[in-house]
């Protein structure tokens, strides 16, 4: 079910069909991803979707292809870690039942979210980045950690911002969001979250360029901080 109002507090279901259809960003793929890992409902609408897929793909007639097929794609993709190398960095077939980190992520990370080096722009606020890069535009996909009480200065964005609560809650004026909402913003909203209760925040986030601070000394500070 999708949420009628200006923020999605579970993901749209265009954007599940997109996702079902390989149609999304690599940022993106694996923000649905880590959502269906956590909110039983967007799994089944991912798996009825992707059903759906499956049966329009097993319409089409089959095209022969080429001898380098397989060879062109696997040249394509990015160099993966061999399973050996994977266990040296502590990665697991499985995320651990006490582990808050989806099980997607845990394989992009070799690693849960405890065992992160976080890099602080101030003392309440640290990144990870994942894929992408702020400065060149596109999907850039990164954690973001906000410790209890802070919150991340008023801003809007070139595009879409896409948020995906793993620990924590915050709230965007009346609204709240808790482990597992999906909230998008897009380019023509202005947004400050703030940070509930007593348990730090921590969020997957694709963003689409450099965040757009509002007032001179977050302006200032945008640059150096890296968001």
């Amino acid at each position: 079910m999708t949420i009628a109002s200006a923020h999605n507090v579970i993901v749209s279901d265009d954007i599940i069909t997109n996702y079902a259809t390989g149609k999304l960003s690599p940022a993106k793929h694996i923000m649905v991803a880590c959502h269906s890992e956590i909110v039983d409902s967007v799994a089944e609408q991912v798996a009825f979707q992707e059903d759906i897929a499956a049966c329009v793909v097993a319409d089409i007639e089959p095209l022969s292809l080429s001898p380098s097929f397989m060879e062109n794609v696997l040249a394509s993709l990015p160099l993966q870690k061999s399973a050996n190398e994977n266990e040296r960095h502590g990665a697991a077939k499985d995320v651990p039942v006490e582990d808050l980190t989806p099980k997607s992520l845990h394989h992009l990370l070799g690693h849960g979210l405890d065992d992160l080096n976080w890099k602080f722009l101030f003392p309440s606020l640290a990144v990870h980045d994942l894929l992408g890069e702020r400065k060149k535009g596109g999907d850039r996909l990164y954690l973001l950690k906000v410790k209890s009480g802070g919150s991340i200065p008023a801003h809007s964005h070139d595009g879409e911002e896409w948020s995906l609560i793993l620990k924590g809650s915050y709230s965007v004026g009346n609204q709240h969001y808790n482990r597992g909402d999906f909230h998008i913003e897009d380019e023509t909203e202005t947004h400050s979250p703030q940070v509930e209760g007593e348990e730090d925040c921590i969020c997957l986030l694709m963003t689409q360029g450099p965040l757009k601070m509002q007032g001179l000394f977050p302006k200032l500070m945008t640059p150096l901080v890296g968001l």
